[in-house]
């Protein structure tokens, strides 16, 4: 597997978060403290409760990434391009259960949620020719026209 660009550019990454904020309402900002007003907002937007609307996080949507190859992709990128001590990576990862954003192409908070949460993740094994086209379905319909792509050659 090729390692998508944003697991290892930081500002690539952040570049696609900070868009995913302003149009697909990612957050809360921070995960930690109660957002009463971002959680209305998506109960709003999905027609249900606050406290309904909070058990739909990115740890648990079906385009939250966490294979072994991602979470490996995400490890270097973290550490970088130079051969350093990458055990502080797991660390950083644990500490915001980080994983890999297939909608929006950033490494993502397990805690948050945005406006195109799916039912059914994280996913934790190769991706499957369906969920392939799911989410393929799923970056169009969100305004994300970039050619999809895992990274390898078999599609």
């Amino acid at each position: 597997m090729k390692c998508p660009i944003a697991t290892h550019d930081i500002q690539l990454n952040l570049k696609h978060r900070d868009w995913a904020f302003k149009n697909v309402g990612y957050g809360p900002v921070n995960p930690n403290i109660e957002d009463k007003v971002f959680w209305a907002k998506r109960a709003d937007e999905w027609a249900t409760t606050p406290e309904i609307a909070k058990q739909s996080r990115c740890g648990n949507c079906s385009a939250f990434i966490q294979t072994e190859e991602m979470m490996n992709c995400i490890v270097h990128g973290i550490a970088g391009d130079e051969s350093v001590d990458e055990s502080y990576a797991p660390e950083v990862i644990a500490s915001a259960e980080l994983g890999y954003c297939e909608l929006f192409d950033f490494k993502c908070a397990a805690d948050r949620t945005c406006s195109a949460w799916l039912v059914g993740g994280p996913i934790k094994t190769p991706l499957t020719s369906a969920q392939k086209k799911m989410l393929m379905m799923a970056k169009f319909e969100n305004g994300n026209k970039e050619e999809y792509s895992t990274g390898d050659n078999n599609e």
